[in-house]
């Protein structure tokens, strides 16, 4: 299989989890803000911590993890508020990111 057609079967596959989780959660900006940590765990641990095949990695770090972590809601969520809480959360899921991503990093990579 082409790795374009890979990246996109996992790019789908990710945006309909995103959407699943979404569609569960009461609020959207907590659904996003979860899919988001758990796109970065994705790709990180896929990164980090497992040994996988070039298409398994083209599956799920471009793929499943891109169509799950998404900017442009969480650049809606922001234009649709004028308050701190909106640049709070925006950073928050930047340092969310940035923490998951250091768990799961081995130890000897830090």
């Amino acid at each position: 299989m082409k790795p374009v057609a890979i990246v996109s079967l996992g790019g789908a596959s990710g945006s309909l989890i995103r959407y699943l989780v979404a569609e569960l959660l009461p609020s959207y900006s907590l659904a996003i803000l979860i899919a988001n940590i758990i796109g970065v765990a994705i790709a990180g641990l896929v990164a980090y911590r497992f040994a996988v095949s070039e298409r398994a990695r083209l599956f799920l770090i471009p793929g499943v993890a891109g169509g799950m972590t998404t900017f442009s809601s969480v650049a809606l969520i922001h234009s649709q508020n004028d308050s701190l809480i909106v640049v709070a959360y925006f950073f928050g899921t930047v340092a969310l990111s940035m923490l998951t991503l250091f768990f799961c990093k081995p130890k000897a990579a830090r």
